[in-house]
């Protein structure tokens, strides 16, 4: 949804705020929230660690960095509070400008919108689904919230409520060729 004006090397992955991965991130960052609303909007920084498996290459990737959450608090109405500045100092250190004089047309609204609109209309239904670990063999009676609904609307209240957008600022990025069993090689 916006142009293309920054760019950079940061992997970022979606999530649902009612997730225990994002009051881990917020408990383990230098704010360490303690309470679980510390944790309903942008922050974090705590460390975290993914990996990715490219079967055709037989290669996998570590990456191992500090995780950000972004979530629709990083645009809006008055003060910003301690983690949409921090997102944006932290994450925005490591964007680069390639679209000079084109950055105040950039939006992390906009960006978090287009996150959320990468996903299948299935998969943007989970974020209206029951929070995880309530049984879904059970009736849900709230109406708002359905289990196996799509969400075509990318401005949907409920869906958006829970979504969110994780960044991981890297420290450390392997390569593990592992083509050659025999002679795996780390990179």
């Amino acid at each position: 949804m916006n142009e293309r004006v920054f760019e950079s090397e940061m992997p970022t992955f979606t999530s649902d705020v009612r997730m225990m991965k994002i009051p881990e991130v917020f408990g383990s960052s230098a704010g360490h929230a303690t309470k679980p609303e510390q944790s309903r909007g942008s922050g974090g920084g705590g460390p975290c660690e993914a990996v990715w498996w490219v079967k055709e290459t037989q290669t996998q990737w570590r990456i191992k960095g500090e995780a950000f959450v972004v979530g629709p608090d990083i645009e809006g109405e008055g003060e910003e509070s301690s983690g949409v500045r921090t997102v944006k100092s932290e994450v925005g250190s490591r964007m680069t400008i390639v679209k000079p004089g084109e950055e105040g047309n950039w939006s992390w609204a906009k960006e978090l919108t287009a996150h959320f609109g990468n996903n299948s209309p299935g998969l943007r239904g989970s974020f209206r689904a029951p929070p995880p670990g309530q049984p879904t063999s059970e009736p849900y009676d709230d109406k708002e919230l359905q289990l196996g609904s799509k969400v075509e609307d990318l401005n949907d209240p409920v869906a958006r409520k829970n979504f969110r957008v994780m960044v991981i600022k890297p420290e450390q990025v392997e390569k593990l060729d592992l083509s050659d069993p025999v002679k795996a090689r780390r990179q």
